[in-house]
């Protein structure tokens, strides 16, 4: 099976080796990975649903050291110890009904559910002095409610210890949400009617809570009702701060004045609502997504002695930072010691980072075969050595499987403290490999990682933040080097990233979204990049105004939140006079970029993509960053590059029904559209309204014909009577607003009717169009038989011009105006018949049926040699007698010619293909240079100096034989066929090839 592929194989090269063009292997759809962090030493070896204390016990669960220690800084200056136990690791569904043994309806409650990735904590004691659940005049049992907005007590006392005794960097890493098993009751009544029934969940969210009654079941096993349990119990059977317990969340249901609490020596029982002897014990749900370390509190080691809850090798926690980057200033190595021992030690590790305290660099080592969660070894090159030196550094090459590949990851890494928050933060890690021999001598491999960054030209005063929402897998390159394909896919981290992304989806209109890969949806249709068959919406990925793609970039700029940690930033004033900069995110992929001043006159939220990283080229261009070798071709988007997106402008216009940036054929309609915004009128109070201007002029260039007034409309993004959001709403029929069409000119004049009003003889906003409201005029002209036409290869660029002038008022009375201009394109390409064995010799006469899409075009001939299209034209043209033919008013696509009668005494060439190929500038609004392509057939090329395509006929001589219809032309048949239907075109795919869902080609 292997040969028969490996001549298949071949045969399609050779194949494609005679043609001169490359074979392009389609790709295979990948699923997506979020941050690939690996083991991280004691949660990842706990299963989905593992809960430690409840199948072993507090003391042979391992202590973790989380938030502060000591006194400084904590609520109300109470001590604490700093450690935590874990009670869970989800995901773990709330359940409704849990019982600690009494076995009565009062006192069931529902359990606190652990969502996946996430661990339930809980202190190793008491962290507050004692205080009342409830200290209303009338103590109740009431967590929270709706009514008042009340918060108990309890519920005040929660949030307070979650904003004091945690880093702000810890608190990042709280999932806060509603709690389960509590009364919402108003606090006037509360819960005491005898049933369980009567719980709900909390009406507020909480990081940091108290576990309810039906936790000590569900977390503790404990079965045996209000007996002492030595894993509830505090340390040595007295609390901290408070010698009688701590309060847990639940009610007790048939007494309205009365909740659970723990007791100091680990017994679960109700106790009056006001007691003042009970104090938090506080749990917490811990986001492990981010989770790159669980070590040694000490030495950051894996060395680490039996669970014990004096044991002073507690677990430390690293968690990366997203926005926090890390390069090497060294390239460390693996030596060995040449002490007493004779260990392999890992030296050299220096480096740098965006840390605001980096205090040393962090290390692990793990086995990517190894899928019991172990970490292999893990140090950090800070450590106290008169505290504890062991292992810190140490790299266990003798233990390592020879040949395998261990991964290393390294760290800039910023210490939490006691005082702080004991949880330390890192950088996203740089990797390598540790590979062993038989005589266990390691040797390292590991490099800076690859800087990314987008180019951002504009203005605004405003920061730029920039949050990842694409991944990039299995990129492709051609021949050259630059991208041939790349897949984007849905990030999994945040682990709801993939909801909120689809929600933004519908909500800009999507439909039949791929709820796995919403971005992958978006890609296919709204960035830009055509397929086949064409979308709706291909050029939003270029306008600041309309478009899928920024009302999807829109609402996430709502919901930024729920989009992950950002991923980059620029502070405000990089951009306060117009400017190019980059801006550096965390990785490859599709980014949203939001203006923290997007209100005031910043800029639009901007989709872009970020390039990709050749290794092969990385000493060659660009540090090995490419783009697709097409990129700017018919407004494909360059990566890694985007203009800021002003959201308050004058005038804008551009060009809405050229879905595939082709330009137009004569004849066809071209839609334009002007887009304004309603003006705020606040400054212009002393302006008469009589007198206040507001009047769009548009000149359009010879070649287009503008419609019948009748046929042009006025629409604005709100009702202009209720004044809610309604898209596409038209007032073309406003009392006052006047259209009018004379030969070029469109004038569109009192539009101050759709959104101004008389206040007291002078101009004002109306209130249902508030200012920043977006105005649009759309009409549709025809591109007629004047229309100018572009050449490629330097033929001559010539747009057909459409300017707009808007007219308005200032508040000294005088009028300004400001102008924006959209181009309309058409192409013309220019044949050349030679003598294949003599291209010096014009060949006059031959006749072609041009076709697209499988249709015969027709053309009316203008002169000689020189054809428009025209539908009640011809369908042949001929080449002039020096052999020249040239075809006007195309689009830029793909056109085959079938040669219907060579020249006497020549030969009839093969069909072939032409192509113009436009590329568009940044915003896709003008074309910078147009080119030939050609395919099909060999005898027709671009000449030499790009102005037109040569075909080559071949004389009837004894030389072209083949040409007669013999065996030679036979066997040239079936290599085309072949070739036809296993070859694709190589270095620019357009838009019919273009139909995976969630490829960018």
């Amino acid at each position: 099976m292997g040969r028969i592929r490996g001549v298949v194989a071949f045969t399609l090269s050779m194949f494609a080796l005679l043609a001169g063009v490359l074979v392009v292997v389609p790709v295979e759809r990948a699923v997506a990975d979020g941050l690939e962090l690996g083991p991280e030493g004691y949660f990842s070896k706990l299963s989905t649903g593992a809960t430690p204390v409840a199948t072993g016990s507090w003391a042979s669960t391992r202590r973790i050291v989380f938030g502060k220690q000591g006194v400084s800084g904590t609520y109300g200056g109470a001590s604490v110890s700093g450690g935590y136990k874990a009670l869970a690791k989800g995901k773990i569904d709330s359940v409704a009904d849990a019982d600690f043994g009494v076995n009565q309806a009062y006192s069931k409650s529902a359990t606190t559910s652990v969502a996946a990735n996430e661990a339930l904590l809980w202190a190793d004691d008491v962290v507050t002095a004692g205080f009342a659940f409830d200290t209303s005049y009338q103590p109740r049992n009431s967590f929270d409610s709706a009514t008042g907005s009340y918060k108990s007590n309890l519920a005040m006392v929660s949030d307070a210890v979650g904003s004091a005794n945690y880093s702000s960097f810890e608190q990042g890493l709280l999932r806060s949400a509603r709690l389960e098993g509590v009364c919402t009751a108003a606090q006037s009544s509360s819960c005491g009617s005898g049933s369980y029934t009567q719980q709900t969940d909390s009406v507020n969210d909480y990081k940091v809570f108290p576990l309810s009654i039906g936790d000590v079941r569900r977390y503790f096993n404990h079965t045996s009702g209000v007996l002492p349990n030595v894993n509830l119990a505090c340390p040595s059977g007295i609390c901290n701060n408070s010698y009688s317990g701590s309060w847990l969340r639940s009610a007790r249901w048939d007494k309205s004045h009365i909740a659970y609490v723990v007791g100091r020596d680990g017994h679960p029982v109700g106790s009056w609502a006001d007691d003042t002897v009970l104090g938090l014990r506080p749990a917490v749900r811990l986001n492990l997504e981010r989770l790159l370390l669980s070590a040694h509190s000490g030495n950051q080691s894996q060395v680490l002695s039996a669970p014990d809850v004096s044991s002073p090798d507690s677990l430390r926690l690293t968690f990366v930072d997203a926005d926090a980057r890390v390069v090497l200033s060294k390239t460390p190595v693996i030596e060995q010691d040449a002490g007493v021992g004779g260990e392999w030690v890992l030296r050299d590790l220096e480096g740098s980072s965006n840390l605001d305290s980096q205090t040393g660099l962090g290390w692990k080592l793990v086995d990517p075969e190894d899928t019991s969660g172990e970490v292999v070894a893990s140090g950090r090159t800070n450590y106290d050595a008169a505290a504890d030196s062991d292992g810190n550094m140490v790299v266990p090459c003798e233990t390592l499987t020879p040949g395998r590949d261990y991964t290393l990851s390294v760290w800039g890494q910023e210490d939490g403290s006691d005082t702080v928050g004991w949880s330390n933060r890192a950088t996203k890690p740089i990797t390598g490999t540790v590979t062993a021999d038989g005589d266990g001598v390691c040797a390292l491999d590991i490099r800076n990682p690859v800087a990314y960054g987008i180019s951002l030209t504009g203005q605004t005063s405003g920061a730029l933040t920039a949050y990842r929402i694409g991944e990039y897998r299995d990129e492709v390159f051609d021949q050259t080097g630059a991208l041939k394909s790349v897949m984007l896919n849905t990030p999994t981290v945040p682990s709801w990233l993939k909801d909120t992304l689809k929600d933004a989806v519908v909500a800009a209109d999507g439909t039949d979204v791929d709820a796995d890969n919403p971005i992958g949806w978006v890609a296919s249709r709204w960035l830009g990049y055509p397929t086949d068959p064409l979308s709706d919406d291909v050029t939003s990925a270029f306008s600041p105004y309309a478009g899928s793609l920024q009302l999807f970039a829109q609402e996430l700029a709502k919901h930024t939140g729920s989009l992950g940690d950002a991923a980059g930033s620029l502070p405000a004033g990089t951009f306060s006079t117009l400017t190019t900069k980059v801006l550096t995110v965390s990785g490859p992929g599709l980014y949203l970029i939001v203006d923290s001043t997007q209100g005031e006159g910043g800029s639009l939220p901007i989709i872009v993509d970020t390039k990709v990283f050749n290794e092969a080229l990385e000493d060659v261009v660009e540090d090995g960053m490419v783009d697709f070798a097409d990129a700017g071709v018919k407004g494909k988007p360059r990566l890694g590059r985007a203009v800021l997106k002003t959201s308050v402008t004058d005038v804008a216009k551009r060009v809405v029904n050229d879905a595939g940036l082709d330009g137009f054929d004569v004849g066809s309609e071209v839609e334009f559209e002007i887009a304004l915004r309603v003006p705020d009128l606040s400054g212009l109070s002393g302006v008469m309204y009589d007198a206040y201007a507001f009047k769009v002029e548009d000149m359009s260039a010879p070649g287009l014909t503008l419609p019948q007034a009748a046929d042009v409309r006025v629409l604005v993004d709100v009702d202009p009577v209720s004044g809610v959001v309604a898209p596409n709403t038209d007032v073309t029929n406003t009392s006052g607003l006047t259209i009018g069409v004379s030969g070029q000119m469109l004038t569109v004049g009192g539009l101050k009717a759709v959104f101004a009003e008389d206040s007291g003889g002078h101009v004002a906003n109306k209130a249902t169009i508030p200012a920043g409201s977006l105005m649009r005029i759309r009409y549709a002209a025809v591109l007629n038989a004047g229309a100018s036409f572009s050449a490629p290869g330097g033929g001559g660029l010539a747009p057909n011009a459409n300017t707009v002038t808007l007219t308005r008022s200032k508040s000294d009375g005088d009028t300004e105006q400001r102008t924006a201009s959209a181009h309309a394109y058409s192409f013309k390409v220019d044949v050349v018949k030679v003598d294949k064995d003599d291209t010096s010799t014009a060949l006059g006469d031959a006749r072609f049926e041009v076709s697209r899409d499988g249709q015969v075009l027709k053309f009316k001939q203008v002169s000689d040699g020189v054809y428009r299209l025209d539908t009640t034209g011809a369908a042949e043209v001929t080449t002039h007698a020096d052999g020249t033919l040239s075809l006007l008013g195309v689009q830029a696509r793909e056109l085959s010619f079938r040669e219907t009668q060579a020249p006497d005494g020549y030969f009839k060439v093969s069909d072939f293909m032409v192509e113009v190929v436009p590329v568009w500038n940044a915003d896709a609004s003008e074309v910078t240079v147009a080119s030939y392509r050609t395919s099909g057939s060999n005898m027709a090329y671009v000449s030499q100096d790009g102005r037109s395509v040569t075909v080559a006929d071949p004389a009837r001589s004894l030389a072209n034989l083949p040409y007669t219809g013999g065996i030679g032309i036979l066997l040239l048949l079936i290599v085309g066929g072949v070739f036809l239907v296993f070859a694709v075109r190589p270095y620019y795919l357009s838009h019919r090839a273009e139909a995976t869902a969630n490829i960018l080609i």
